[in-house]
């Protein structure tokens, strides 16, 4: 399931969790709004960034764009349907396990305050900060990506590290909350890993059979 090298990764983001909630989230966001205030430009021009991104991680966007991978893969070509299927299936489990568990403990985001706040479980608008959803799926469809085309895998994940990224410096997450949400978007994307065939063989059956 997962590789030494990934289990020792995952564990040294797990230790840097409480780390951040309790002590860096608050200096983190902090610093933001005051790097914003003094470089209003540069701000401006994250600030822009910061929405592209948003719209290139939603969820709507990615299940969407799995979607019709899903149907090319089905309709015209056979060896895009399992990477359709299997991001499909991450991204919708994604999606489902992260909303819960923020309704469940219902974080205050940034816009409400730059504090530690958990009033627990709730539905109040502003108080899902914890995980972030957008991260997750990010790091879901990188991970799903990166077993089917490995060479693009740096890509992959930089576009996942990118969508964390914009989540904090557009004040919608703390660091911890990015931090799980990579977290579980990858866990997922293993755990579904073990239930579906080997991508490599799977596209090279598809190339061969095209030629």
């Amino acid at each position: 399931m997962f590789s030494l090298k990934e289990s020792r990764g995952l564990v040294a983001i797990a230790v840097f969790i409480p780390i951040f909630m309790f002590y860096l989230d608050e200096a983190v966001i902090k610093w933001i709004r005051e790097f914003h205030l003094v470089h209003p430009d540069i701000g401006r021009l994250l600030q822009s960034a910061d929405r592209i991104m948003y719209f290139a991680a939603h969820g709507a966007t990615l299940i969407i764009g799995a979607f019709l991978l899903y149907l090319i893969g089905r309709y015209v070509n056979r060896k895009f349907h399992n990477v359709g299927l299997s991001l499909l299936i991450g991204l919708v489990t994604s999606g489902i396990v992260v909303q819960i568990v923020k309704h469940l403990i219902g974080r205050a985001r940034p816009r409400i305050t730059d504090s530690l706040v958990i009033i627990g479980p709730t539905f109040r608008g502003s108080y899902d900060s914890f995980p972030s959803g957008h991260t997750a799926m990010a790091f879901c469809l990188a991970c799903i990506l990166s077993r089917y085309f490995p060479a693009y895998r740096i890509m992959f994940y930089l576009f996942a590290i990118l969508e964390g990224l914009a989540r904090i410096d557009g004040t919608s997450h703390f660091p911890s909350d990015v931090l799980v949400g990579a977290i579980v978007g990858i866990v997922i994307a293993k755990v579904l890993e073990m239930n579906m065939r080997n991508p490599a063989k799977d596209i090279g059956a598809g190339a061969l059979a095209k030629s």
